[in-house]
């Protein structure tokens, strides 16, 4: 057709006088978008990323991210929460033992709970003092200066407002050229009109999470691509801030008691192989096993009784190529970032760098050049 077309506008450039000027006008105009489209559907290269969600940072994983190309490391740095009394409070502060080569975008996790009666008053003096933890925190990264500080807060109707205030408030207590950027979840994206746009310069699409930790009887809630791609269809052409994506590379248990959600414990697979504590059911959704637990134990630090279930959910590499697949349909920024969550030691061995190059690699969307 694009061939077609360009014959087409050739004869009318030369043959004028036999084809009205309107025709030559519609084809020339045709011509030109057919342009613009394809100079717009030219695949974007992805700056490859890593999260570090963990309290205590180590630096031994420097070969792993030289090679996958990572010039970048989301940190979070604090968690904030609130109190018996409500009363908004940081935790799991993080402890630095090495430092980093890489570009820290610092981040701040923060529970919608925080918002939800916090005067105004108050959510300046959360914004000053979050903004003198990330200060305080950061100095454990000698020479270090960020450009970007990223938050991470799934906002409901009742904590919008709170929490769109608390990123207005915390802009006048950053630095004047710091990048404000705000985590969106994919409920967020298709409907902005209703959830809000945050105040903020970036967006971070999480790409996962898109299933139900509290059925017991559910698949995988990290991540199906029919799950993601209901979001995704439909959605504005348009999303009004510059996004960047974050895909799981991440695995965890569910932990059920009663036939209740009770607890995420974190990818415990291999102990779960211990047949005098554990009994695998034979049949399982694609992507996590099922366990019951047959003895009392303990496991990641928590006592588990008989009769709890468990459900080991992993993603995988072809998990993780269904959702590379799904990004050429999202509207990226032209210098978007993509970000792996998280960095730990079963991530390393689930996906080796190579892995995770060739994966992107063969999709519309290569990783920047090495």
């Amino acid at each position: 057709m694009f061939e077609d077309l360009c014959h087409l506008c050739t004869i009318a450039l030369r043959n004028g006088t036999q084809m009205t000027q309107i025709l030559r006008t519609q084809i020339l105009h045709g011509f030109f978008l057919l342009l613009m489209l394809a100079a717009c559907n030219k695949p974007k290269q992805l700056a490859p990323a890593y999260y570090h969600w963990q309290t205590n940072f180590q630096n031994n994983r420097t070969q792993y991210l030289t090679d996958l190309g990572c010039r970048k490391l989301y940190i979070k740095f604090l968690d904030i929460g609130p109190d018996e009394n409500g009363a908004p409070v940081p935790y799991a502060k993080l402890n630095v033992s090495d430092s980093t080569g890489l570009d820290i975008v610092p981040c701040v996790f923060i529970t919608q709970q925080v918002f939800h009666n916090l005067s105004e008053a108050n959510i300046d003096k959360l914004a000053a003092n979050t903004a003198r933890s990330l200060a305080s925190i950061g100095k454990q990264f000698p020479g270090k200066t960020y450009n970007e500080v990223q938050f991470d807060c799934d906002w409901t109707p009742r904590s919008r407002q709170g929490f769109f205030l608390f990123l207005e408030k915390i802009k006048q207590h950053l630095p004047g050229n710091t990048t404000l950027s705000a985590t969106i979840r994919l409920h967020q994206y298709k409907f902005p009109e209703k959830t809000g746009v945050p105040p903020v310069d970036r967006g971070m699409l999480m790409l996962y999470n898109t299933g139900d930790i509290e059925n017991p009887e559910g698949g995988n809630s990290i991540f199906t691509a029919e799950t993601a791609n209901t979001y995704i269809q439909g959605a504005p052409e348009r999303y009004p801030l510059p996004l960047d994506v974050a895909v799981a590379v991440y695995a965890w248990t569910l932990v059920y008691r009663d036939g209740l959600f009770w607890k995420i414990l974190p990818d415990v697979g291999d102990e779960l192989q211990d047949t005098t504590r554990f009994l695998r059911e034979a049949q399982t959704p694609p992507h996590c096993e099922r366990y019951k637990v047959i003895s009392g134990t303990f496991l990641a630090g928590h006592y588990l009784r008989p009769e709890d279930q468990l459900r080991l959910e992993t993603i995988d590499p072809e998990l993780l190529s269904d959702a590379l697949k799904l990004l050429p349909q999202i509207d990226l920024a032209s210098d978007a970032t993509l970000a792996f969550f998280h960095l730990d030691s079963s991530a390393v061995v689930r996906f080796p760098a190579a892995t995770l190059q060739n994966l992107c690699d063969s999709l519309a969307y290569p990783l920047k050049a090495r």
